[in-house]
């Protein structure tokens, strides 16, 4: 449903197109004047003043319905039709004073009705063109005295007035139809083109998991959530034992390899509401989403069953690799950096005690949990 704030900008763009229309209208005139001017309208100045007082009136008064909202109670609120009917009647009332230059009046009126049409509905063109059409045909039948020379001139100004009614809008809309395809692609690759860009800005460039900036805003959100209701996250801080000795051993290639590898076994063995995370080298922070340290324990526990599956190189194939796993569960009051030093120090002590092994931080204290 809109809103006032939406109604608002929509009656100020209806007054906009109604303003711009009668502009168009005021061009017109200007024509009229011009050819007035030079001995082609029979009409005088004063006369010729009075019908465009007359026309900018009629606009005038179209824009104050809109001003005071009555057009909201009507089905077409933005009067599309009775703008167009307003200035088709005044196209053909000054049209009817021209003498030999009556071609240059009336198409000069048409050529701003065809941008105005455009907003009409196609069964709405229609009928103001038909419109348009009637009221030109009994102008000349009963307002115009035309000689039988005169009829030939008038059929020809009828079929182009008729041409340009009927298909010069549709034409209009056609090209307006074609540049908003355009437009519509390239805004779609422009959106396909940002969505890469945000994704490449949380992502580890090496190993394809998010970042150490995505994983402060995922920190961020769980711990909102957890302090709001019953709920609970776990964080799994997760280094590669003697990743060194694999770089030094059969290359930094090789241990790209092996990153990657890893990266892909841990976002095997998490959730769609989990995260992995590389915050640096060979450390990777994995975060359970509404996980308890036990649940998260057998996490862990999975993801070193993966590393056994996981070769290094052909060139030892039975050569493995090992992960120290801290983890420690959110606890009210935490912030995001106690929350991390707290699984970091569980890590250094899984390190400390022999590597290959998930140790559990329980307050202050840190318990061997298993070794792996």
């Amino acid at each position: 449903m809109a809103t006032i704030d939406d109604i608002h900008v929509q009656q100020k763009a209806r007054i906009y197109r109604v303003a711009t229309l009668g502009a168009g209208i005021f061009i017109h005139l200007m024509v009229c004047w011009t050819v007035m001017s030079i001995g082609f309208m029979n009409i005088s100045p004063v006369e010729l003043f009075a019908l465009s007082s007359l026309s900018v009136a009629g606009f005038v008064f179209l824009a104050v319905l809109i001003g005071i909202e009555w057009n909201l109670t009507l089905e077409d609120p933005d009067m599309a039709v009775p703008q167009m009917i307003w200035a088709l009647t005044v196209v053909v009332i000054t049209s009817h004073f021209a003498v030999d230059l009556k071609a240059v009046v009336l198409l000069s009126g048409l050529a701003m009705l065809v941008m105005g049409a455009n907003r009409l509905t196609r069964s709405q063109q229609i009928f103001v063109a038909c419109y348009g059409l009637f009221i030109y045909m009994l102008s000349v039948m009963f307002l115009t005295h035309v000689d039988a020379l005169g009829w030939v001139t008038e059929i020809v100004l009828i079929i182009a007035f008729s041409l340009v009614l009927f298909f010069g809008p549709a034409l209009y809309q056609f090209e307006r139809n074609v540049i908003e395809t355009v437009i519509t692609d390239k805004n779609e690759e422009l959106g396909k083109a940002l969505e890469q860009i945000r994704e490449l800005a949380v992502r580890d460039e090496l190993t394809g998991v998010y970042n150490r900036r995505h994983l402060m805003e995922v920190l961020g959100r769980e711990k909102a959530m957890a302090d709001r209701k019953n709920y609970t996250f776990s964080v799994c801080y997760v280094d590669l034992d003697y990743f060194k000795k694999v770089n030094d051993r059969f290359g930094h290639a090789t241990g790209d390899d092996v990153l990657r590898s890893f990266a892909r076994v841990a976002e095997h063995l998490v959730r769609e509401v989990d995260c992995v995370a590389r915050i640096g080298g060979e450390e990777f922070v994995l975060v359970f989403a509404g996980t308890n340290e036990k649940d998260a324990v057998r996490g862990a526990e999975r993801l070193a069953a993966g590393l056994k599956d996981m070769h290094v190189t052909r060139a030892e194939p039975r050569y493995r690799v090992t992960a120290s796993v801290g983890i420690t569960e959110y606890r009210q009051g935490d912030t995001i950096q106690q929350l991390l030093d707290r699984a970091d120090r569980a890590l250094y002590d899984a390190k400390r005690t022999g590597r290959n092994r998930i140790v559990v931080a329980n307050g202050d204290v840190t318990s061997l949990s298993t070794t792996i």
